[in-house]
């Protein structure tokens, strides 16, 4: 009876059953040793990796920073030397937080190594302790020329003087620390291929009887059920590829019997398929061509397709002719609008690059700006390639007089305004040398010169600027200012100047009258004018301004450094505030050390 036929589904249950038992055993055996090896691999990499990573690390930090300790007690540098900023890095920064990272890896150790750890600690917070005096011995080029303080310096260095007796200590002890995290390493590691190797053992036994027992599956399963598959398949893959066999496929009395039976139908009905498709692709709509039955919806899709092709194809070439002379035209229109706006880029570019290099020519060079004031920085950083902010240096009559100026707007609209402003300054301090007296005469030469033909109204660009004036004999200071103040920092204390609350432009001559600030002067004040960019910039963990605030108290933090390195905090500590935020107007910052 059909029903009681010895069917594919039982004899492949049959025939794989004893498969599935081994594979259930080999899952068990195999999840059990990944759980250990897991295991063993995130202690290495939780514990043992970082750890040799971190102690490795500070050795080469450690090496770096000898030598660079060694060059600054034994070479005279200046102070903007790429090894001294890269030895102040290590001492204050590098070092510190490569301690930190190892101090976070120690936690897992066990107590001996956290002993050692503790000591390796100490003695590098030590010798970071004795760099420092090193720079406080040498902080400048000049102090090279005191022999007290080089033969101080050098004095750490000698054979069995402090750095090298530290330094061996520390060499010690990361090498004692590397060999034990090394050691347990190498413990995890070999317990680790233990349990592979056993788990390889037992897998190769139970292959070994596997293969025995598949080989015996295969042999029965090959000529009872493989044999007739494989030769429908082969008959299947014919037609997919398009091959017709005209032998038919052999039909036995299982369910392959039946698929070969359905096959056989299949290739025939394809074979009055293909002859309508040709003749349909080659233009022979009227050939004949039925259903083979009401279900055969190809069949059916065929005769719509054929029925489609012929009412199409003369719309579909008129179409293609409309289409194409549409696209010529279009093509044509984008070539000559590519070519226009091709030109109008070209001609801003060379428009924005002259006008830099106009601003360029306006502003001081740093050789002039050294010769007036030797312990000085300028820090200046547009927004775009043109600037609204400027900086102006000049000598007359004995005084030095110097300001930081911040015009209306940013980019070339800035740079135009900046233009008027230097040349209204060098215009008036041919007459005047008094701030006030500068800043009220450059307001009249401002509205005059921003004044429209029907002189009705005024345009709403203006001038913020801070103006000095210092008398080096006298070491006096005159001040006035447009928004912007002036911060002097002495023994510690910021002390601010204020400026008047309106801008150059923003009035008409004699309404208002710029106030005139006179400040005696000390050895060692720091001076600092500034435009609003470096405040206003916004950056930070909540995206806000930088702020008046945190400037002075910036400008109080590094008011004791030598002034090229204050310039670089300005740019370090911007740049970081900053982040990936959009720079959001110029910024100028200007200090100057008085020097008596």
């Amino acid at each position: 009876m059909k029903g009681m036929r010895f069917t594919i589904a039982r004899r492949i249950t049959l025939g794989f059953g004893l498969f599935i038992l081994v594979v259930a055993i080999l899952f068990l055996i195999t999840t059990s040793t990944l759980r250990q090896s897991r295991e063993i691999n995130q202690r290495i990499n939780e514990n043992f990796v970082p750890s040799l990573s971190s102690l490795q690390e500070l050795d080469n930090r450690l090496m770096r920073s000898q030598d660079l300790a060694r060059q600054w007690a034994f070479v005279q540098r200046l102070e903007d030397d790429r090894e001294r900023r890269e030895m102040v890095q290590l001492v204050d920064k590098i070092i510190p937080a490569q301690l930190f990272k190892l101090n976070e890896c120690a936690i897992k150790w066990n107590q001996s190594d956290k002993a050692v750890h503790e000591r390796l600690v100490g003695n590098t917070r030590r010798i970071l302790r004795y760099y420092k005096e090193i720079k406080n011995l040498l902080p400048s080029f000049d102090s090279y020329a005191d022999p007290i303080a080089t033969m101080s310096a050098e004095q750490y260095f000698i054979e069995g003087g402090q750095i090298p007796n530290v330094y061996e200590e520390i060499r010690k002890d990361i090498d004692l620390l590397i060999a034990h995290h090394q050691s347990y390493m190498q413990s995890d590691i070999a317990l680790m291929n233990n349990s592979f190797d056993q788990l390889k053992m037992l897998l190769i036994n139970i292959s070994i009887s596997v293969i025995v027992a598949g080989i015996l599956i295969a042999f029965f399963t090959t000529r009872s059920i493989v044999k007739p598959i494989n030769h429908l398949r082969k008959k299947l893959a014919n037609l997919s590829q398009g091959i017709y066999s005209i032998h038919p496929a052999k039909a036995g009395n299982d369910e392959i019997g039946d698929m070969a039976k359905a096959v056989n139908k299949l290739v025939a009905n394809f074979e009055k398929t293909k002859e309508f498709s040709i003749n349909v692709g080659a233009g022979n709509f009227n050939i004949p061509f039925e259903p083979l039955s009401d279900h055969d919806e190809m069949g059916k899709a065929l005769m719509r397709m054929r029925d489609d092709l012929l009412s199409y194809r003369s719309e579909m070439e008129q179409k293609v002719r409309a289409q194409t002379q549409e696209i010529r035209r279009q093509k044509e229109e984008v070539e000559i609008q590519k070519e226009k706006v091709t030109a109008l880029y070209i001609d801003l570019q060379s428009s924005i690059d002259y006008a830099q290099r106009l601003q360029e020519t306006i502003l001081p060079n740093d050789a002039s700006i050294k010769r007036m004031f030797p312990d000085s920085f300028v820090f200046f950083r547009p927004k775009a390639t043109v600037s609204g902010d400027f900086y102006w240096f000049k000598e007359l009559g004995g005084k030095k007089v110097f300001a930081a100026a911040d015009c209306t707007g940013h980019g070339v609209p800035g740079a135009f305004m900046s233009l008027v402003g230097h040349n209204v300054l060098n215009t008036v301090t041919k007459v005047f040398t008094k701030p006030s007296q500068i800043l009220n005469n450059a307001n009249r030469l401002a509205v005059d010169v921003l004044r429209p033909v029907d002189g009705e109204t005024y345009m709403r660009d203006g001038m913020d600027i801070a103006l000095c004036t210092i008398d080096q004999k006298a070491m006096t200071l005159e001040f006035s200012g447009a928004h912007n103040p002036v911060y002097i920092v002495r023994n510690g204390e910021l002390i601010t100047i204020e400026s008047d609350p309106f801008s150059i432009g923003s009035y008409i001559n004699n309404e208002r009258e710029f106030t005139n600030h006179n400040v005696n002067l000390r050895d060692g004040d720091c001076l600092y004018i500034f435009s609003d960019g470096y405040a206003d910039q916004f950056g930070g963990p909540k995206g806000k301004k930088f702020m008046r605030k945190r400037f002075r108290e910036l400008l109080l933090e590094i008011s004791h450094l030598p002034m090229p390195e204050q310039k670089w905090r300005l740019m370090d500590t911007l740049d970081r505030w900053q982040g990936n935020q959009e720079q959001v107007d110029d910024i100028l910052v200007i200090g100057i050390r008085i020097q008596d």
